[in-house]
């Protein structure tokens, strides 16, 4: 049986008032209503968020707000910038660049955004919506999405919320440096920018060199290193060629690089947990042929699978475990698209217009923001006395709040609890579809084949 929301929650309500000027007081309080409900309840539905505020406000007019209602998005995305840039005084950190796949059912044809795509994780063509997310990271406690970009698949068959229409289509990458421009003119430090080796390419890096980014990116393994020949090369003619060198695989370049450094984990003196080496580390200055220039290369191999990853960066003086850690930095970018499908539902979204969308996913962001913000206060406060919370733990601590609010008024409201008893007595009385049973049609019945034609 449910909780229903008592009141809108307070840091929902103060974190979100910096989209005042983007919005009327009916929309503001609409969006805090539904922000609200979401973390209690954990689901993006639109029936969901109706029942939990006990029905006052209808399914149409929260459907209204999200996908018909009259305010400018990306002015409320440039406000959430700057208070971001406010709040935490940002002057170095990482730049994280992901994409995530907002899977859908087989009746979504109608919803904005949504494609037939290949989940390499899944291994398997699906239905949903493709975002690329620009996340920040400054490695410790300050972590927040930045901005975020559709994308639009150019080939394969027309779904039908295109309804005719044309929309850009452009690749990941150019997605990526588009959001890095956007984030730069909004006042954004140039940090370093962290990917996988989806962005792991020559156009994208000559696209980071043009805006002056530096770079840690994964990078495959099929690519070459110019290495030095061992023998001499010479012309046609019979004189000394003038590049002396020959493309090497990565893996077959490493083998005669060393030394190898051993990184991981060092003991733990509270719990008695032993040190543990999680990588063995090889590092090289090369010339890809891929790419133009000198760079920093990095052979990880995990020893317990044996399994190899490469790392380039144009930082040549880094040693392999500073590429490494702040490789590692990536991660956060993964467990936010944990948190915002599990807690915030971003999969549970079924609005079907352009605006409804992309707000759902704004909405999404904010409260990732908050929830980060939430904990940074937490912790700079002194109110943790070692580390920070996780996610779910601010989330279970607003859910908290909510219930005591709850209590609170099905103590002082007698109105609240008949309406909260009537709302759950609804939710018992749901009854089944019957099963229609199968009957025979006679060949020679031609008015009733007439009228299931």
């Amino acid at each position: 049986m449910t909780i229903a929301c008592a009141k809108r929650l307070v840091p929902i309500v103060t974190g979100l008032s910096f989209l005042k000027p983007a919005l009327s007081a009916i929309q503001f309080n609409n969006l805090t209503l539904i922000a609200t409900a979401i973390i209690v309840g954990g689901s993006f539905s639109i029936t969901t968020i109706h029942r939990l505020w006990l029905k006052d406000k209808a399914v149409s007019t929260l459907s209204h707000f999200l996908s018909d209602a009259k305010f400018h998005t990306p002015q409320m995305e440039i406000l959430y910038a700057k208070r971001a840039l406010e709040v935490y005084k940002i002057s170095h950190g990482f730049f994280i660049i992901d994409a995530t796949m907002q899977h859908h059912s087989m009746f979504c044809k109608w919803i904005h955004g949504v494609f037939v795509l290949f989940d390499h994780a899944l291994k398997t063509n699906l239905k949903a919506i493709c975002i690329v997310f620009l996340y920040y990271s400054d490695g410790a406690l300050v972590k927040f999405p930045i901005t975020f970009r559709i994308y639009y698949k150019g080939t394969g068959r027309a779904m039908l919320w295109q309804r005719g229409r044309k929309f850009e289509c452009r690749t990941k990458y150019e997605l990526a440096i588009s959001m890095l421009e956007w984030a730069l003119q909004m006042g954004f430090p140039k940090a370093v920018v962290l990917a996988d080796s989806w962005y792991g390419i020559e156009p994208f890096i000559q696209e980071l060199k043009r805006i002056h980014l530096s770079y840690v990116l994964e990078i495959k393994a099929g690519l070459k290193v110019k290495a030095p020949s061992k023998e001499p090369k010479f012309t046609p003619t019979g004189k000394l060629a003038k590049n002396q060198f020959e493309l090497t695989a990565l893996a077959e370049f490493f083998q005669s690089v060393s030394p190898v450094t051993k990184c991981g984990f060092a003991q733990d003196p509270e719990t008695g947990q032993p040190a543990k080496v999680l990588y063995h580390l090889k590092i090289a200055t090369v010339y890809l042929n891929a790419f133009g220039g000198k760079h920093r290369v990095v052979e990880s191999v995990d020893p317990t699978k044996a399994t190899r990853k490469y790392l380039v960066s144009d930082h040549l003086n880094w040693d392999p475990i500073k590429m490494v850690s702040a490789y590692s930095q990536r991660w956060v970018i993964e467990e936010f698209f944990r948190n915002a499908k599990q807690l915030a539902d971003m999969e549970g979204v079924s609005i079907r217009s352009e605006q409804g969308v992309t707000l759902a996913l704004c909405l999404v962001s904010w409260i990732d923001f908050l929830l980060h913000f939430e904990n940074y206060e937490q912790s700079t406060a002194g109110e943790l006395p070692k580390e920070s919370l996780t996610i779910p733990s601010i989330v279970r601590q607003w859910q908290y709040e909510n219930l005591k609010a709850f209590i609170e008024k099905i103590q002082e409201d007698e109105t609240f609890v008949k309406r909260w008893l009537e709302v759950q007595a609804c939710e018992l009385q749901r009854k089944r579809k019957k099963r229609k049973a199968l009957i025979h049609f006679a060949e020679d019945d031609e008015e009733t084949m007439r009228k299931v034609a």
